[in-house]
């Protein structure tokens, strides 16, 4: 028995070539496992004796169909013809999950933004419920101590009567006004 090298190519059904494609040849009960490299080319060291025999091939590819043809190998000719392989068809089961995915993902999605704005304004009423109604745009607990524009960083906020810690001092309804 002598070793023989089989090479061949793996394309796509517009000849483009087919990189990292799964190549096994079976010969005698053994396989041989290749992939395909960036120009679709790949490679087979097999023993052989003088006589052909039959082998399979098979190749596998991500976004392909699968190949299995029967062929003939021997000692003389050391060269596998082209492979080509069809694009895989996308079914019907296939789109249609995909689209109950989709769907799910979108009721996924509004249910979490439902629950945040939910959460966002519930949060944002109790907070509100112990702010001084005299200071829409800010919140001064009712219960703070009287306090002078030092004590707040915001400045030319709104002010309404009764203005309990008199930030406006000229009663245009502006509070803490910069100067």
């Amino acid at each position: 028995m002598t070793s023989n090298t089989y090479t061949g190519r793996v394309l796509d059904n517009e000849n483009k070539t087919v990189d990292s494609a799964k190549v096994t040849l079976e010969l005698d009960g053994k396989s041989y496992i290749v992939h395909s490299d960036s120009e679709g080319f790949y490679q087979f060291n097999a023993d052989l004796n003088g006589d052909p025999v039959p082998a399979r091939m098979r190749v596998e590819a991500e976004e392909y169909q699968k190949y299995n043809r029967n062929i003939m190998l021997s000692s003389v000719g050391n060269k596998i013809e082209e492979i080509h392989l069809t694009p895989a068809k996308k079914s019907k089961k296939s789109l249609e999950k995909t689209a109950t995915i989709v769907t799910v993902v979108g009721t996924v999605i509004g249910t979490i933004i439902a629950v945040a704005t939910y959460l966002n304004n519930n949060s944002t009423i109790s907070l509100r419920q112990n702010c001084d109604p005299a200071y829409p745009d800010l919140c001064i607990p009712k219960d703070s101590p009287d306090l002078q524009c030092s004590n707040v960083k915001q400045r030319n906020f709104k002010v309404l009567p009764p203005d309990p810690h008199r930030f406006d001092g000229d009663g245009n309804g502006i509070g803490c006004e910069k100067k």
